[in-house]
């Protein structure tokens, strides 16, 4: 329970910032609170009085200013649960939109390596679902559970001054029935997971099928899919309805006990007082009263209290994507960048995973203005190598020194922007393309856009679409071509004016016409730029200044393309593949 204690007290530490703005929003609500649980308790002692005294009294004044009172108490409770409710809603909203923005940007500033690993949907529900079940926390839930436990122990008060010997009979069964609803309760959140669990299964497969939805029809599928989906169905639906038969099921039973067996109960023990005198109507109206106002806040005390639990699990789950380190904190260098002479990787190792190396002593050097190739077999160490240039991951061994200077010690936000990485999977932005080419950076005026789209031979495919460059494009760009794409990236690339060009696999999955124009458009637009490429497809490479064969983590030859016709039989062997026909050995 300490423990407890005190981590419910850090994480409110921890959220005191959003909180500090609009502390006087919540202290309103527990306020309000405070005063809405109080008249909860006093309107039907207002009831009493006018059975009690006003009609036996015949005094119509008296029952006046006691009506008045009663019509006042319920008013200003109804006006301020209004008030809690709208207020605190929007707090919560306030604080939770502030709270994702936080975690997105933290999300923003971790390294590469680490989104390599993470699901996507897993992102997304930190970031979404997580934080919606922490606004909870802020919302007039949790003031209400406060609220409803002390109108508990008011009620018990009131009845025990105004019989306890009834009062002591009914309190055991109606803690008897909290703890069995709780047991219930918590026995058919069981079900909820699987419900919540069954309907990711029935997401995730129509996601996929709508995805592949052109391999599934030319493949003549569709009734294979449909059952498919039926079946996930139909299994989520077994559990819904099993799930809302024990709960609907369960709250009737409840409300019988609450609505007519604790009223039989208390009628019973209070008649007979009433008959001789020793208890009044009114107490018994009281007793009626306070059991009907307490049925659903008892039977969703354990829902709520688990919501909370859920909350606290949620906030614990984005704490501790908050608590990963970012780049600014793994990335210390504070160099400032001059790259004037050359990039060299000087005995770099480097493993993911534990001593499992993925490139194993690699040396060489990238001169200013030249052209670098790195070809050779998948899983070789291409990419990594482009990885560790760019600055996304640390070298476990060795060292990558930009004229001399260790890439670790520079300010690496920096050295990136000296870089233009062009990919084989082009990312476009759903939007404009004039916003796809600078990256929703307005430093970059209009005019350089239109210039690199010029600069890469865009201009009529630009010219023809309806909206020039305010042409909204598709999720991933959908609707241009796969080469389009790639002269938007080297736009992109262009706009940005950098220093060093980084091409991986940029021409793969291109046809080899359009491959044709990209080099025309290559060598046309960053000639004179350092440049450096990883390739399959050795079309792109041969003019290369040197070209490194990488194999199994190492690079085991290097040289022009007549130098490596020479000396590597690995490399005349793919060129014999690729460019004479060769078999594959």
């Amino acid at each position: 329970m300490p423990e407890q204690k005190q981590k419910f007290s850090y994480y409110l530490k921890l959220l005191y910032p959003f909180i500090k703005k609009d502390k006087g929003l919540l202290f309103f609500g527990l306020f309000a609170m405070l005063v809405t649980s109080a008249l909860r308790l006093v309107d039907p002692l207002i009831l009493a009085l006018i059975i009690d005294k006003s009609i036996p009294n015949q005094d119509l004044s008296e029952m006046l200013r006691y009506g008045f009172m009663f019509i006042g108490v319920v008013l200003i409770s109804g006006l301020l649960s209004y008030l809690q409710i709208v207020l605190l809603s929007r707090l919560g909203i306030k604080i939770i939109t502030q709270f994702k923005g936080k975690v997105f940007s933290h999300l923003l500033k971790l390294p590469v390596g680490w989104f390599n690993k993470q699901p996507v949907g897993e992102l997304i529900a930190r970031v979404e679902s997580d934080s919606e079940r922490v606004k909870v926390l802020f919302s007039d839930l949790s003031i209400t559970i406060i609220g409803n436990l002390l109108f508990f122990v008011g009620v018990f008060i009131v009845l025990l001054y105004r019989d306890w010997k009834t009062t002591s009979i009914i309190l055991p069964i109606i803690a008897i029935s909290i703890i069995a609803y709780s047991v219930l309760f918590r026995y058919i959140s069981s079900f909820f997971r699987q419900i919540r669990e069954k309907y990711a299964i029935v997401s995730a497969k129509i996601t996929d099928y709508v995805q592949g939805m052109q391999m599934i029809q030319a493949l003549n599928q569709e009734q294979r899919v449909i059952e498919d989906l039926r079946r996930a169905s139909k299994d989520k639906q077994r559990t819904e309805i099993k799930t809302s038969f024990i709960e609907y099921g369960a709250q009737s039973f409840f409300m019988f006990i609450f609505n007519v067996v604790f009223v039989v109960i208390v009628i019973m023990l209070s008649a007979p007082k009433i008959i001789v005198g020793t208890a009044t109507l009114g107490t018994l109206i009281v007793f009626i009263q306070y059991i009907y106002r307490m049925i659903w806040p008892l039977m969703h005390l354990s829902e709520n209290v688990m919501q909370m639990q859920r909350s606290f699990v949620s906030l614990k789950r984005i704490l501790e994507l908050t608590a990963l380190q970012t780049e600014d904190e793994t990335f210390t260098g504070t160099q400032v960048p001059a790259f004037e002479h050359e990039i060299r990787f000087e005995n770099v190792s480097f493993a993911y995973e534990g001593e499992d190396w993925v490139l194993k002593d690699v040396s060489f050097s990238i001169p200013k203005g030249k052209k670098i190739a790195l070809v050779g077999p998948s899983g070789s160490g291409k990419s990594t190598t482009i990885s560790l240039l760019c600055g996304f991951y640390h070298v476990q061994k060795g060292s990558v020194l930009v004229d001399g200077s260790p890439l670790r010690g520079l300010d690496f936000r920096a050295w990136r922007r000296n870089i233009g990485l062009i990919l084989q999977d082009i990312y476009l932005f759903p939007g404009p393309i004039l916003e796809n080419v600078r990256v929703y950076n307005d430093n970059v005026d209009v005019d350089v856009v239109r210039n690199a789209i010029s600069v890469v031979q865009l201009d009529d495919f630009i010219k023809a679409l309806p909206d020039g460059l305010d042409t909204e494009l598709a999720e991933r760009g959908q609707n241009v071509s796969q080469g389009e794409k790639q002269l938007i990236s080297f736009a992109r690339a262009l706009a940005f004016d950098s220093e060093i060009i980084i091409m991986d696999e940029a021409t793969a999955s291109i046809d080899p016409q359009t491959e044709a124009r990209i080099q025309r458009t290559m060598n046309s637009v960053f000639g004179g730029k350092t440049m450096v490429i990883v390739a399959h497809r050795l079309t792109s490479v041969l003019d290369a200044d040197e070209i490194l064969y990488f194999s199994e983590g190492r690079i085991t030859a290097r040289g022009n393309h007549q130098t490596l016709l020479r000396e590597s039989e690995d490399y005349r062997k793919l060129v014999e593949l690729q460019l004479l026909g060769g078999k594959d050995e």
